[in-house]
């Protein structure tokens, strides 16, 4: 093992990763990697275990927010980040753990007024014309985390039985979304909904960036994609 003031975070949570996938169901699993290899990483992984302070991780958080990651992903980074590091002072790698002087990140949006469903209806045209409604009308119908729609495979999904199996969870699929999935070619990938300028599946905040994207050509104020998400379902959109 590497010497404490050699050990890097990055290092440090990709080793905890690799060590512990075989704990987690697929779901948990593509949700931290993702918030390690596309946040954390970046943001944090090159400073030493021993220079990682507290002001170090405010500052990464703020990082994070400017960036347009939602304030639920921040807190999610900050709780997976809180577990690696307690480990990494567990296994006396540092001293203590600087996560836990941080103040933890409020987990939900500003709160926004519900859409009229004229509006909701706008949401899923420009959804269409960008031409990427088969994504978004799949998670707003389906109930499935973020996380969870973007690393679905095809494998999770039973188009005829109209259901998807992601983890422990079994969600129902509406005739329309059974329908627009069976008009996605599948590629080689076993991914299902790609980014079309990358070719490979939406980062949290590429679907964040996606979602703002879909708001504005509609029109529409600002509203969160799970809160969207929660008024579709209500209503039977």
């Amino acid at each position: 093992m590497q010497k404490e003031n050699t050990m890097t975070v990055g290092r440090w949570c990709g080793r905890w990763f690799i060590t512990n996938r075989h704990k987690w169901n697929g779901n948990t699993e593509g949700g931290y990697r993702n918030l390690i290899y596309s946040h954390i990483i970046p943001g944090i992984g090159s400073v030493a275990l021993s220079d990682l302070t507290e002001q170090t991780i405010t500052d990464f958080y703020e990082t994070l927010r400017s960036q347009g990651l939602s304030a639920r992903s921040v807190w999610c980074v900050h709780l997976l980040l809180r577990r690696c590091m307690d480990e990494a002072a567990q296994d006396q790698l540092i001293p203590y753990n600087p996560v836990r002087l941080c103040q933890e990140p409020k987990a939900e949006e500003y709160k926004t007024a519900p859409l009229r469903l004229g509006q909701l209806q706008r949401y899923l045209n420009a959804a269409e014309q960008l031409g990427v409604l088969p994504v978004i009308y799949t998670g707003l119908s389906s109930g499935l985390r973020q996380c969870e729609l973007i690393t679905l495979s095809w494998a999770d999904f039973h188009i005829r039985c109209r259901y998807i199996l992601k983890g422990q969870r079994l969600l129902t699929l509406n005739e329309k979304a059974a329908y627009l999935l069976t008009r996605i070619s599948e590629t080689s990938s076993s991914y299902v909904f790609q980014n079309p300028k990358t070719g490979v599946p939406y980062k949290l905040h590429e679907f964040y960036y996606l979602h703002k994207k879909i708001l504005k050509q509609a029109r529409l104020p600002w509203v969160a994609f799970r809160d969207l998400q929660r008024q579709c379902m209500e209503v039977g959109i």
